[in-house]
């Protein structure tokens, strides 16, 4: 009997190994950097102060921030492997609070940055050396900007607020054991959330309903704790944007630094609550005909309707898909995308104390990124290893944009994974002859859909109540009431919703780590069902329009980026146009 090889686990040696000389030698390094950086102080008070000059200036800044970035990096990547690991832990605070540090010494060149006429600040950007966009949003945020000393505070008090709570969310939530006694075994085992979420698509019922229900028996008994830390990282938020910053709303902050208007993301929502129930009902409603249920509970929302397929797919058949799927549609992007596990730098094997979920970390602009999943073998999991790799091949594409603008706005930084989603359900459906079989892959191509689009857009409008209700004293408890509301509208009669549901948002790592983060996913689903429609109108020469936009990375807006790819305007007509291509997927179910 031949044993399946273990999935790869990642080199971080290329990095960093804990306590070597290199590690204590570049954060030594860093701090110099960081107390040198200050001499140009001085020298930006002139008002005949040199383009050349500004150009040196800003290429060491460069070079600040991407040793910052490859030791923070590192340590996050290090608790990533092991939430458990104390060292690990004590080394992700100390470098948190080395960067805070580190902001506070190049703050003042923001600051001044900001408060240069304008007249002035053009006559700089020429000597910019491809950092120009970077330097206009930095100005964008003028109106936002507190002085120095305030700046700082926020920066040295981010360390033991804001990051420490959402280290402690990873932590806390890490260490979750749940119960396989509903698995009917002689014994029950304890096992992490990443196992657990296995039977959540399982296709016998009786095991999605018992992990279901051992998932939320954890979650609502850690919900009050769990929402202590959401009402306090919630808290801070709104005092440093709202009160401090004068932001408008909370969301604001985040939308200015996606460098989108309210007005557009607004207007995604606004399309989405009126839009995405209607279409995914309807898929529901077909869905429960097709598993052979009267109606859909929430615990089936994800079930197969095949049993799984004996043995889990062993990694490198399900890399072989991967790779074939991009090499279809794009060499490079295969070729970018294969980088990652020839270099060691993605780990996909099962470890105790694994950070749940997946993602892909691009520390520095010319260097291959580094990605973290827990493959299982099932189908799902295929699709989350080149969901990851697109983010890969993203970032690579736009290694030219330099460390200051590689890095994707958020709303455009879903578009590669998502795209690269579809590339591979399109080769499964290609070879696929059995017409049940291509019934459950559209199946899943629609599950992802309703995950990325339907689900992230209520997620970010139960945000906005959210933010609202902490601001006027809610508790845990009245949190899961107005989430179970959300979930009501999305879902309406279509199917059955049990009441354990209401703990939900306690498990949703976004709403910790990054508010308002979530919407990024239905832009970026969105996009990609209309650029998919555009591939299929064009045929292969769309691959270059492709890579065109994602080699832009974050070097330009998202509206920019798509209206010189030929794409948009991102009105109320354009995103119908993307739940309409989603309803022609349900049609064909």
């Amino acid at each position: 009997m031949t044993t399946a090889p273990l999935p790869p686990h990642w080199d971080l040696s290329q990095l960093y190994s804990p306590g070597t000389p290199e590690l204590e030698r570049d954060m030594r390094e860093l701090l110099s950097l960081a107390e040198s950086f200050p001499r140009w102080r001085d020298r930006l008070s002139d008002p005949l102060f040199p383009p050349e000059e500004f150009g040196r200036l800003l290429s060491e800044l460069a070079h600040i921030q991407e040793m910052q970035e490859k030791l923070s990096g590192y340590a996050d990547l290090a608790f990533s492997e092991d939430t458990g690991d104390q060292k690990a832990v004590s080394l992700l605070g100390l470098i948190e609070e080395r960067a805070a540090e580190l902001s506070n010494a190049t703050l003042f060149f923001e600051l001044w940055w900001k408060d240069l006429p304008d007249d002035r600040a053009e006559s700089y950007l020429a000597a910019a050396s491809g950092h120009a966009y970077f330097l206009r949003r930095v100005r964008a945020f003028r109106p936002y900007t507190l002085t120095e000393p305030e700046e700082k505070v926020i920066n040295l008090k981010e360390v033991t607020g804001a990051q420490a709570l959402t280290t402690l969310y990873d932590a806390l939530t890490g260490r979750y054991r749940f119960f396989t006694g509903f698995l009917g075994e002689a014994e029950a085992r304890e096992v992490g959330r990443e196992e657990l979420s296995l039977h959540f698509r399982s296709h016998d019922s009786l095991r999605r309903r018992g992990a279901y229900r051992e998932f939320f028996r954890v979650y609502s008994e850690e919900g009050p704790v769990l929402g202590q830390i959401y009402q306090s990282l919630v808290r801070s938020w709104r005092i440093e944007n709202v009160t401090l910053r004068g932001f408008s709303a909370p969301q604001s902050a985040r939308n200015r630094r996606n460098d989108l208007p309210d007005e557009a993301v607004e207007c995604l929502l606004r399309v989405s609550r009126q839009e995405a129930p209607e279409v995914f009902r309807r898929y529901f409603r077909k869905k429960a005909a097709y598993i052979g249920l009267d109606r859909l509970s929430r615990y089936d929302l994800y079930a197969s309707a095949l049993p799984e397929a004996g043995e889990p797919v062993p990694f490198p058949e399900a890399e072989a898909e991967v790779d074939a799927a991009f090499r279809g549609f794009s060499p490079e992007m295969a070729d970018l995308a294969a980088k990652v596990a020839k270099e060691r730098r993605l780990t996909a094997r099962l470890l105790p104390r694994k950070r749940s979920g997946a993602f892909c970390a691009s520390l520095l602009a010319r260097e291959t990124p580094w990605v973290l999943m827990s493959y299982n073998g099932r189908l799902q999991d295929i699709f989350t290893l080149a969901h990851e790799l697109g983010h890969a091949v993203h970032s690579q594409l736009a290694a030219e944009e330099g460390i200051f603008q590689f890095q994707a706005a958020l709303p455009m930084a879903e578009t590669a994974s998502t795209f690269a989603e579809m590339l591979l359900a399109q080769r499964l459906l290609a070879r696929e002859n059995d017409g049940a079989r291509r019934s459950a892959l559209l199946g899943h191509v629609l599950d992802d859909a309703y995950a990325t689009v339907c689900r992230q857009a209520f997620f970010a409008l139960f945000e906005v109540e959210a933010h609202d209700l902490i601001k006027g004293g809610a508790t845990p408890d009245e949190l899961s009431d107005a989430y179970f509301r959300n979930l009501e509208d999305q879902f309406g009669d279509s199917l059955e919703l049990p009441p354990e549901f209401r703990w939900e948002w306690a498990g949703i790592p976004h709403f910790f780590h990054a508010p308002f983060y979530v919407y990024a996913y239905t832009f970026g689903q969105l996009l990609v069902f209309s650029l998919w429609r555009l591939y299929e109108k064009e045929g292969p020469p769309f691959a270059a329009r492709l890579i065109k936009i994602l080699s832009k990375g974050g070097g330009d807006s998202p509206a920019e980026i798509l209206r010189k790819a030929g794409v948009g305007p991102l009105d109320d007509e354009f995103w119908r146009g993307g739940y309409k291509a989603i309803g022609e997927f349900v049609d064909a179910y």
